[in-house]
């Protein structure tokens, strides 16, 4: 299947949020400011700065790197980096709709949600959307 990289005018996009990374923020800090404030805390600079910038590229990736659309295809996940691929679900094999939250998310009004397909296989999943009981309605719709 080849890549769409531009949506049609009828698909509806959408892009992970930037609060769905909280908890990733948080790790960040933790890594890249704790040698430096506390060098007890056995952790060199040199590592804590290493492991700062990985957590910083896992979070450049997956909010940058992806996107999620509902096309007249069906529901579609399309990767950009390191090679454009896509992920898709067929209306006529679409079977629930997932919403998937955990307490940090729920605070953050973000969440989850996870795609099954009539023989109740999980096969599609995206992170990290702003109001995902509001998607799952427009979807649903």
């Amino acid at each position: 299947m080849a890549v769409n990289e531009i949506p049609a005018p009828g698909d509806l996009v959408f892009k992970p949020s930037g609060r769905a990374f909280f908890v990733h923020y948080v790790a960040m800090a933790l890594v890249f400011f704790g040698p430096r404030l506390n060098p007890a805390v056995g952790l060199p600079v040199w590592l804590g700065t290493l492991l700062g910038l990985i957590v910083l590229g896992a979070v450049i990736y997956q909010k940058y790197g992806q996107e999620y659309r509902v096309t007249s295809r069906g529901v579609v996940r399309v990767w950009g980096w390191p090679s454009p691929r896509e992920e898709e679900i067929a209306w006529e094999n679409l079977g629930e709709i997932l919403v998937l939250r955990g307490l940090t998310q729920t605070i953050l009004q973000v969440g989850n949600l996870a795609f099954r397909d009539k023989a109740g296989e999980r096969k599609l999943f995206w992170y990290g959307l702003l109001n995902p009981k509001e998607v799952k309605d427009l979807i649903e719709r």
